[in-house]
């Protein structure tokens, strides 16, 4: 068979080397490119996914109701004080009243609460007299259940100081209890009770340094505090 013309091939030719450097490797942009395109598409896909997960996050916590900020506590009972006429007409025998004015503003470090006091005081020359405080604390923050925490509070520190617990029904009282004072000189016994919002003490001194009739003084001032309580409404 006749061959037609011959052609000499191009021998390959290796690629120039320059000092320092490696030869590039065959494709070496194309598989880059690749390599780019293949890692966009990754990320891209790794952002979806976590975007979903974010979104849906976002999406149950504004479906779900929102959590209430409104404080919980027991709320205040009382928002005013009685006369201390008012407590006197629930008892029988009472010495005179000394005063008949209204509470009073009352000065607290405790940015809490607004406190106001009644004072009240049942006086005779020979007889046995009473006195009465009356701490109104009002919740600065309605709902938060300061107020009664105050009134808490002063009980069960005078418990902590050795007031003994009732165990009988005072009034409409939460909680009351017998106070011991020193029994030297004319004899006195007290009563310290909460109700609601408000802390109450009620004093009752004897007639003269011989009277020594305990359970007869008690028992007085448990119809003071009886009365007291009654008062509140």
């Amino acid at each position: 068979m006749q061959q037609g013309p011959q052609y000499p091939y191009p021998q390959y030719q290796p690629p120039p080397q320059y000092p320092g450097y490696p030869p590039p490797k065959p494709g070496g942009k194309t598989a880059l490119i690749v390599v780019l395109v293949v890692a966009g598409v990754l990320l891209l896909g790794g952002v979806g996914v976590g975007a979903f997960f974010l979104l849906t996050g976002d999406h149950k916590r504004s479906s779900a109701s929102p959590a209430s900020s409104a404080p919980a506590g027991e709320p205040d009972k009382y928002s005013s004080l009685p006369r201390c006429s008012e407590v006197g007409n629930r008892m029988n025998n009472l010495p005179p009243l000394s005063s008949d004015g209204p509470a009073e503003p009352a000065s607290t470090s405790d940015d809490k609460i607004q406190l106001s006091r009644l004072s009240c005081s049942w006086m005779k020359p020979g007889s046995s007299s009473g006195t009465l405080s009356m701490f109104l604390a009002k919740s600065t923050l309605p709902g938060s259940g300061d107020g009664p925490g105050y009134a808490k509070a002063g009980y069960e520190n005078a418990v902590d100081d050795g007031a003994k617990p009732i165990t009988e029904k005072i009034g409409k009282a939460t909680e009351a209890a017998d106070v011991d004072y020193g029994q030297s000189g004319t004899m006195q016994c007290g009563v310290r009770f909460y109700q609601g919002n408000v802390d109450v003490t009620v004093v009752v001194t004897a007639a003269d340094p011989s009277d020594r009739n305990v359970e007869r003084c008690r028992r007085n001032a448990h119809s003071l505090a009886k009365a007291a309580s009654e008062s509140l409404e």
